[in-house]
């Protein structure tokens, strides 16, 4: 899916040294959770369509594009409070939960540039911070069914 992106972040996007660099938000959903944690790599909190982002330090890794391969991002959310660890603690690796990464300009907070959504897999808490990898499930190279009859599998059959 291809966004609109606006002239203040292709401008960004082309100059080696731009007065202002596009932000990721991340949306951490769970189903155990009222609402979604959210979170600004930035040293000052943003309010976007409503919602607060609390600033912390992570590393997003957008996917890569290979062939033959899933396309996978990584996220390490650092564990300075410790409320991430907990949550994934408590929801025993964070199964099920799913983030949203979103890229906004600090000028235009409520014009989304880029939005991506990914399952977060393989959590390990730390003191330090909150590892994982993010991905989606390869449902295009599963079998349709469990089972297939094939002259070696079902002789009978044939």
């Amino acid at each position: 899916m291809s966004t609109r992106k606006s002239s203040r972040y292709r401008r960004a996007a082309q100059q080696l040294a731009p007065a202002e660099r596009p932000l990721v938000l991340l949306e951490l959903a769970h189903a155990l959770l009222p609402e979604p944690m959210r979170f600004v790599n930035d040293n000052q909190d943003v309010v976007s369509r409503t919602h607060l982002y609390v600033a912390t330090t992570f590393e997003f890794t957008w996917p890569d594009d290979q062939e033959g391969r899933t396309p996978a991002a990584a996220l390490s959310i650092g564990n300075v409070s410790g409320g991430v660890g907990v949550f994934f603690e408590r929801t025993h690796g964070g199964r099920g939960a799913v983030i949203t990464a979103l890229q906004i300009m600090r000028s235009a907070p409520d014009f989304i540039e880029d939005e991506l959504t990914l399952d977060l897999r393989n959590v390990e808490v730390t003191t330090k911070a909150v590892t994982g990898q993010l991905g989606y499930d390869d449902i295009l190279n599963k079998a349709a069914v469990a089972y297939t009859y094939r002259p070696e599998t079902a002789p009978g059959l044939f």
